[in-house]
């Protein structure tokens, strides 16, 4: 399913669950009606790639971002924060923290939201995750961090590459620290540039991912770990236990700000429309803020992100389906401690 798909799930899991209404029976139609899951949900992605018992395809799937090949490849890693059956709960503010043998960290997120701090955030995360690595003592030795971004935008817009490795360097281009590395996958710009020729790993493993989201899956050799995703990727596959907890953490009002943006966006209302709603749902970022959302709307938005905090939910989500700011939501948080 895709990821609005998806949304309108949790939402009506949700209601049937308030309702005190039959919760199997709803999770059933939708297991009837949808084969797989949306691969770039946030716990959904958590789940596939940061579990212990997928150790070797999230290696696979590594590899193939960070174009390891023999003597290279990672073959085995340990999970610093790794995912456990049942109910999702975001621990750390990486989606996916492993080490390899050496003990060097590989970080992998998920972007959804373009946003002004959306560089600040990477260049933060890989100096926390710098520092989290470090042996102990007094030396200033480091080990070697690879942070990936997995993004719903394009970095580089005027760049016909689709992923971008990124290190110190001089004026010359010439490597001052070899130690910290960060990968950007554009996934739009792959999915609607012209690829078409591009048989490289990674390209396989979007066009996987893809092909689930749209229920479409695509023709993998067996036993392969692209095999593998397709049959860890079904709906069948994830507990009610975990298909409610998600579905509990998204209130009827985000997910109608969310849909509410999409359906705007498709039939090409302006953003000024949805605004100006008497419901306050808010259309724009944090600038326009101001004018979309009433008082009440925005303390219910305030409200939902404390719960969500208090439910470990990433960041990102919670400033998307709230459209709140990034410094409300740490504000909240910090009110929370």
């Amino acid at each position: 399913m895709n990821r609005e798909q998806y949304a309108e799930m949790l939402r009506t899991i949700s209601e049937v669950h308030k309702a005190g209404d039959d919760i199997h029976k709803c999770i059933t139609e939708y297991r009837e009606k949808y084969k797989y899951v949306y691969i770039y949900n946030d716990s959904i992605f958590k789940m596939l790639f940061g579990n212990p018992n997928n150790m070797r395809m999230t290696a696979s799937f590594l590899n193939a971002i960070l174009k390891l090949d023999g003597g290279d490849c990672i073959d085995n890693l340990t999970f610093v924060n790794p995912a456990v059956d049942g109910a999702f709960v975001k621990t750390t503010t990486s989606d996916i923290v492993a080490e390899n043998k050496r003990l060097e960290r590989i970080v992998l997120e998920v972007q959804h939201v373009e946003d002004e701090t959306y560089s600040d955030r990477l260049v933060f995360y890989t100096a926390k995750h710098t520092i989290a690595s470090k042996p102990r003592g007094d030396s200033y030795w480091l080990r070697d961090l690879n942070l990936i971004s997995l993004q719903m935008f394009n970095g580089f817009p005027n760049s016909k590459n689709y992923r971008h490795s990124i290190r110190l360097k001089n004026q010359d281009n010439e490597e001052f620290f070899k130690k910290q590395t960060v990968t950007l996958v554009e996934i739009p710009k792959f999915l609607k540039g012209d690829y078409a020729s591009d048989e490289s790993l990674l390209a396989q493993w979007l066009r996987v991912i893809d092909g689930l989201n749209n229920e479409t899956p695509v023709a993998v050799p067996e036993e392969s770990m692209l095999a593998l995703l397709q049959k860890k990727a079904e709906l069948s596959i994830f507990t009610e236990e975990f298909l409610v907890s998600e579905a509990m953490a998204m209130s009827d009002r985000q997910y109608e700000m969310y849909v509410e943006k999409k359906h705007a966006r498709k039939e090409g209302l302006e953003e000024g429309r949805a605004e100006g709603r008497a419901e306050g749902r808010a259309e724009g970022r944090a600038e326009g803020r101001a004018e979309g959302l009433t008082e009440g709307a925005t303390a219910k938005a305030r409200d939902m992100a404390k719960k969500m905090l208090q439910k470990n939910k990433p960041i990102e989500e919670i400033i998307e389906f709230t459209e709140l700011s990034e410094a409300e939501v740490l504000s909240i948080k910090a009110s929370l401690t």
